[in-house]
């Protein structure tokens, strides 16, 4: 009898523990089990089997490296914390995340806006190279109601995000950007497998820049940027004793029609929508100036299919999305009585269709509940064909990235687990072409210092190494888990160019403490 005692209590402390193990990382495999999650369709959130899940981190990120963007920090340190979580409440179904990151970018050359890197072309740079403050807020929220008459269920979301940032060095840049988006949804069940829904969607961004000396006996150059390696009168704007304000205000509507099959081994969410944005830049504001129209029609498409069965899992993955831009300059006077500037002529000289597409398949291996190993590949597509009218420049890439991604979990008996993740990958130019005719009247500092070698480095084949080493300790009493994680990507060129060598890197490192909740 002893003997059967001691068996069977050997035996519920396997299955408990079994049972402890799936909870360090239920919130991964909630993610890779179900679909949708990332639409913006808030009230998709009940074609899910939702749990009450969360993670909340803090973090130490840095970047460092020459092989870059010519408009992005050599280094870049910043902190942060971060939250998210997933909640069940009463048949209220909701998602909310917060984030805070805030730090410094150090040898920023030639920008003076946040980010520089932004489709829209009118921009304002210098020829100094800096130091940045910066700080970051994201707040996203989705709240999706209960089912009504078995039929339909409603949803929305919000998203907003600020950021702030300056450089201490002449000429000053401050610069303060907003980002607002809602997104009013429905959901209609046809029956317990299928269901269809819909979602609008509002944007509304608005950046303040100004510029400014504190020395102001020096004079320094400003270029405004109208694309392509082209900047207003092909001079520079001097910046003394006066400053130089900027307001970037734009709106985006649109709207995302989706399906959804759930059945008890298969799933599929398919997903099309599109929108419209417009954006002004304008200088000034006593009297202001228009400084460009950035507008573009956006498409795309999303696609995901899971099959899960008792020992494994197959995820297929598809995305597409093709923005078609549109830049408008004005040409403008001041009235000298009014001091209202009046338009000339406005006409689009700069144009721009940027399409980024994605596949990928991933094959999960369980172990009772738990994960045991996943590997997945992914293949990515990126175009990019800008180009301005009057002298025909054009910058036009293609390019091809393949990743493949290994994790594997190793649970222990009193329910820590230890989790090792291998992400190597390579991409490389499949067509190029550039064309740029330099001014005999001008020095041509931008296309020569920014237009140049940024298209360098959009066509430079490169591979990464990515991987990342995460501990996760046993469970306390109060149902909670604490994790250490550390994570890197090195980038490096396989060949060198007039602007890179193939000894450059790109090293993006980050170690983060944090908090499972279940």
């Amino acid at each position: 009898m002893n003997k059967k005692l001691i068996i069977s209590i050997l035996i519920a402390s396997s299955v408990g523990a079994l049972r402890a193990q799936t909870t360090a990382f239920e919130l991964d495999r909630f993610k890779i089990q179900e679909v949708g999650l990332k639409s913006a369709n808030a009230s998709l959130l009940n074609t899910n089997d939702l749990r009450n899940l969360g993670n909340t981190s803090v973090f130490y990120n840095q970047k460092s490296g020459d092989f870059k963007h010519p408009l992005l920090a050599s280094e870049s340190r910043f902190g942060g914390f971060e939250t998210e979580r997933f909640q069940e409440l009463k048949n209220w179904k909701l998602y909310g995340r917060f984030g805070l990151d805030f730090g410094k970018d150090k040898k920023v050359s030639n920008t003076t806006q946040l980010d520089p890197l932004r489709l829209n072309p009118f921009i304002v740079v210098d020829s100094l190279s800096g130091d940045w403050n910066k700080q970051n807020y994201a707040l996203e929220t989705k709240i999706a109601s209960p089912i009504l008459n078995e039929r339909i269920a409603f949803g929305l979301g919000f998203d907003y995000k600020v950021s702030t940032g300056a450089r201490q060095r002449d000429p000053r840049p401050l610069s303060t950007s907003n980002n607002l988006v809602l997104t009013p949804a429905v959901t209609y069940f046809l029956n317990e497998q299928n269901a269809i829904a819909l979602n609008g969607r509002y944007e509304y961004f608005v950046e303040d820049l100004s510029v400014s000396n504190v020395n102001t006996t020096t004079v320094h150059n400003m270029y405004k940027l109208i694309g392509v390696g082209e900047y207003v009168g092909s001079s520079p704007t001097f910046i003394g004793t006066s400053s130089i304000s900027r307001r970037y205000n734009g709106n985006k509507f649109g709207g995302a029609l989706q399906y959804v099959f759930k059945g008890d081994a298969f799933r599929f969410f398919g997903e099309g929508f599109v929108n419209h944005n417009a954006e002004r830049a304008k200088d000034g504001s006593t009297n202001p100036q228009e400084a460009g129209k950035h507008e573009y029609w956006e498409y795309g498409a999303n696609v995901e299919a899971v099959y899960n069965q008792d020992l494994s899992m197959h995820r297929l993955g598809f995305s597409w999305n093709q923005k078609n831009v549109d830049n408008t300059e004005y040409h403008q006077y001041q009235d000298v009585d009014t001091r209202q500037f009046v338009t000339l002529f406005s006409a689009v000289f700069n144009t721009n269709l940027v399409t980024n597409s994605n596949i990928s398949y991933a094959f999960t291996k369980w172990k009772g509940e738990a994960i045991n190993w996943d590997l997945g590949l992914n293949v990515m597509y990126a175009g990019w064909d800008n180009k301005y009218a009057i002298n025909q420049s054009q910058q036009t890439v293609d390019r091809l990235g393949y990743d493949l991604i290994f994790k594997k979990y190793f649970q222990f008996r009193d329910a820590s687990v230890f989790a090792v993740e291998l992400s190597p990958g390579y991409s490389h130019h499949i067509d190029s072409e550039f064309r740029y005719d330099e001014k005999s009247y001008s020095t041509n500092f931008v296309a020569k210092d920014i237009l140049y070698p940024t298209n360098a480095y959009l066509v430079a084949d490169y591979f990464n190494v990515g991987a990342s080493a995460q501990y996760t300790f046993k469970p306390s009493k109060n149902n909670t888990q604490l994790y250490i994680k550390l994570s890197e990507n090195y980038i490096r060129p396989t060949g060198s160019n007039e602007y890179f060598t193939k000894s450059q890197y790109r090293l993006n490192w980050q170690v983060a403490v944090g908090l499972l909740t279940f």
